[in-house]
This record gives structure tokens, sequence and C-alpha cells, in this order.
């Protein structure tokens, strides 16, 4: 049985340019003898090929990135394996590690049409940058309901426009397809995953047995369409939802983000991407929810930013779970666990063009239970917050990790062509 690939693995081929770029000394040129005009003496390949290796270690010395793969070195002694290259270069190369023997800018010039990025030393935001890359092309999407969604409706909702953008691919699941899945469970197979799931719980307040278990086949649909469809990310359209039955997705999307899917609220598609991208450069999980960021908006106060919504993965909290219901309505399963106190943050949405983006640093506050939205984060961030609505662009919604990621998302626009917005 093969292995799944691991999605976001950035792979390097070195290329070692092992011959100079004149064939013959004149003087001052390149030999201190200025009497005659001799071949230029050339290495010995296993010369060439030991500098080459040296090339290789001393990448991977300095390289402290779980994500990078370097492949075998490729080793130019002759210009007939200049051509001979492009058969050793995949569509999976993101990027060249080139080593010189000398000056050769011919060669330079033909690695560089090969339009794959040359890179000479680990430059960690490079290749975090070359790592978002990398994990856009290889994710899929679902969005489940139906569109547009009415909370978030300026989409964008040209998938393959997102697809071309970003190579993420992508797949529309109806509520009549969800619900058929949602159906086929039977109770003893709900139950077993149920009693698993309420090792993460630590009180159960107003959801009845009933609501657990409705709540489980969500966690156990969203688990096998994302799986049926290699699909690493989902949205869902849940205000449809709750109009069909009383079932929300939100106590299955903090499992599902802790098992390292990216999820995104009502159909959010800028959202969803927002949170690829976050998840992909800091390789940690990542919320989303309404972002307040005056005072009296979403619960900010004078100072201070606010995320607020009913998504938190156990991974960000400080204990299990207060299963409670959804926005105090009497239906519905959310969780509400503490966010982890004066951790770094970094906020970031996308617009829905695709060509613009908002980042903000800051830290954790303070968080508590908002019962309208289940958990409500207060955070200080780093800059004017005056200032945020000149930068601010995408839709009410921003994503959030912990870390500082500013400088590395700085890099990932450089390379998507991107606009960064921040203070």
């Amino acid at each position: 049985m093969m292995t799944q690939r691991k999605r976001g693995i950035v792979k390097i081929k070195p290329v070692y340019v092992g011959i100079y770029h004149y064939n013959y000394c004149y003087g001052s040129v390149c030999s201190p003898d200025i009497k005659g005009t001799p071949p230029v003496k050339r290495l010995d390949p296993k010369e060439i090929e030991k500098r080459a290796y040296k090339m290789v270690e001393k990448f991977k010395k300095n390289l402290n990135l779980d994500f990078v793969e370097i492949d075998k070195p490729f080793i130019i002694t002759e210009h007939r394996h200049v051509r001979e290259l492009a058969s050793e270069l995949t569509y999976d190369t993101d990027a060249i590690l080139q080593g010189n023997l000398g000056g050769t800018p011919l060669i330079d010039y033909t690695l560089k049409l090969y339009a794959l990025p040359i890179i000479r030393k680990p430059d960690p935001l490079v290749l975090r940058a070359l790592r978002v890359k990398k994990f856009l092309k290889e994710s899929k999407f679902l969005y489940i309901g139906e569109i547009p969604s009415f909370s978030a409706p300026n989409g964008p909702w040209d998938f393959f426009k997102v697809q071309k953008r970003f190579g993420i691919r992508f797949k529309h699941i109806d509520s009549g397809e969800f619900f058929k899945v949602f159906d086929s469970f039977n109770k003893d197979e709900v139950k077993k995953e149920l009693v698993k799931w309420k090792e993460s719980f630590e009180e159960i307040l107003e959801p009845t047995e009933d609501d657990l278990l409705e709540a489980t086949k969500v966690y156990l649909t969203l688990k096998y369409l994302l799986k049926r469809e290699d699909a690493n990310a989902v949205t869902v359209n849940c205000g449809r939802f709750t109009e069909v039955r009383p079932v929300v997705p939100c106590l299955a999307f903090n499992r599902l983000i802790d098992e390292g899917y990216v999820c995104g609220c009502e159909g959010d598609i800028t959202a969803l991407l927002s949170s690829l991208i976050l998840h992909s450069v800091s390789g940690n999980s990542v919320m989303m929810g309404n972002f307040g960021y005056r005072p009296g908006m979403f619960e900010a106060r004078e100072g201070e930013v606010t995320i607020e919504h009913d998504i938190v993965p156990l991974s960000m909290t400080t204990r299990k779970f207060t299963i409670r219901d959804y926005h105090g309505r009497r239906f519905g399963v959310t969780g509400f666990a503490p966010i982890k106190p004066d951790q770094p943050v970094t906020l970031f949405n996308m617009d829905s063009s695709l060509e613009e983006a908002t980042a903000i640093e800051g830290k954790v506050k303070e968080s508590f239970d908002g019962i309208h939205c289940r958990i409500i984060v207060r955070i200080s961030v780093d800059g004017d917050v005056e200032k945020i609505p000149e930068i601010l662009v995408g839709s009410q919604h921003i994503s959030m990790t912990f870390g500082h990621w500013l400088k590395e998302l700085k890099e990932v626009g450089k390379l998507l062509n991107i606009k960064i917005n921040h203070l």
C-alpha cells in the first residue's frame, strides 16, 4: 500500500556548474602568465563532484526546516550537460540550488529560463514562501451548500479562477448530498465515535445526547467527504443548513482543524484561502471569525481588536471543551475553551480579487464565552489600531494563528504577486 504523500514538501534540485566561462587564459583575466595563452586548466571530474556534494551538505547543515527535500545534485562538467538538465527537472521541482566553479553567465541565463527560483543559501523566509506556493498547488477545498453564502456573498465564486491563480482544486457539494451521507451512518457507529470524542470534553451544558450524536454525524460526514475527495480544506454555508436541519459544523471544525484540515465558516472563500496560507506558512492550527477593530464592533474595546465566532481548536486552548449549544438558541453544538493568553498571533485576510491581503501581528490579551459567538478573543496589535481601516481588505472575517509571520507573508506576497497591507 502506497504511503500518502504529504502536502507542501519543497523539492530542491542542486545544480553545480563545474566548467568555466573561459576556454583560454589571456593574461590577467585568469592567469598570471602574460606571455602565452594556454587553455584553462580543468579540474578532475571527481573533484567537481566532491565540491557539488559539499555545497549540498553545507546547505543541509544550515537548514532547520522539516518540509524541504534536497534531490541528488546534477553536475555540469561538459556543455552537453546543460541540454540534459531539462530531463532532470519536473513539475515537482520548486527551486534550484546553484553552485558555480567560476563565472558562467550564459549557463546562468539558461537556468533562469526554467522560471524556477534559484537559491544559494537556506533562507527561511524564501523557503516558507515556497512551501505556501507548493501547499496551495497541492490543496483541494470542498464548498458545501448553496452558492452564494448569505453572510459572505462576495465570493470569489469563480472557483476555476482560484485554481488558475493558486493551483487549488475544488469540489462543490450541495446540501442534499451532504445529508445523504449524514443519514447513512448507523447509530452504533456514531455512538462509538462520540465516546472517543468525549475525552476532549470537560463539561456538557445545554446539548442533549441526541444533539451530540448529530454533531458527531456532522464530523463523520465531513471527514468522509474530505477523504473521498482527497481534500484538505472545507467551508460550509451553515446558515442554509440551519434552515434544513438544526445542525451546525462548529464542533466538528474544531476537531478537524487539529487533524490537519483547514476549515472556513459560512461559505467564506477568502477566509478559507487566508487560513490555507496561514496554515502553510506557519504549520500551525488556524481559527477564524468576525473581526472587530473599533470600539463596540464585535466586542472590541479602545486600542484593541477582536475575533469572535464559534471555532476554537483544542490545540490553541488552555483546557478541554465546555460543550454548549449554538448561539444560545437551544440547538446545535459548539465548544468553548479559553485561548492561551499572551500568545503572539498573526491575523490575515485576503480580498476577493485574490491580489491583495491584510496582515496584522499582535498578542492575545484574554478570551471568553460570548454566547452569541462562542469564543471571543481580545488582541493587542503591533501598531496603530486606528490605521487598520486604511489597510483592511476582504470580508468581515479574519483568520488567526499563533506566532508572528509578517516577514514570511511579505515573502509570500512577492512570490505569489499579492500586495500585503500591514501596519
